[in-house]
């Protein structure tokens, strides 16, 4: 491997952690609003709720790290062989290794169904992870690429 392949694998590989945090942070968000909605946003269980956050966020993050892994490899390969060049690629991706994610956590883990919000609020998190993505490391990947194809040429 070349020290060019070497780092934009530490470009993926970090892009990858930035995608799983953000996509955490916003499935979690929706799923403490969503309960927050349904007892009617009474204050004291809102805060038992918050006392859970940190939790919730470290259970969210190994879950969705070990889960999406295949399908961020997956949106990878595909990315690079068919050059994706914009945020909307990746985000619909994204969405799209939600999918993939919830049914690799119902074989390892059991039914991700028994928790609705976390499973419908999985989706919107996927697409953020995938835009964060971009926005963060799959640009500069796009642009080494470019650059890459000029120097051989």
């Amino acid at each position: 491997m070349n020290g060019r392949n070497a780092a934009t694998l530490l470009l993926v590989s970090a892009g990858y952690l930035i995608a799983v945090s953000v996509a955490v942070v916003v499935t979690v968000a929706l799923i403490l609003v969503a309960a927050a909605l349904l007892d009617g946003v009474a204050y004291g269980s809102f805060l038992a709720l918050l006392r859970d956050l940190p939790a919730m966020l470290a259970i969210g993050f190994a879950w969705t790290f070990s889960c999406a892994l295949p399908g961020f490899v997956v949106a990878i390969v595909l990315g690079e062989s068919r050059r994706w060049d914009r945020w909307r690629d990746y985000a619909v991706a994204g969405v799209a290794n939600a999918g993939a994610s919830l049914a690799i956590f119902a074989v390892a883990f059991g039914s991700p169904f028994d928790m609705p919000s976390m499973v419908a609020a999985s989706f919107p998190g996927g697409f953020a992870g995938g835009a964060v993505y971009w926005f963060s490391v799959g640009r500069l990947v796009a642009r080494r690429r470019h650059t890459a194809v000029r120097d051989t040429v």
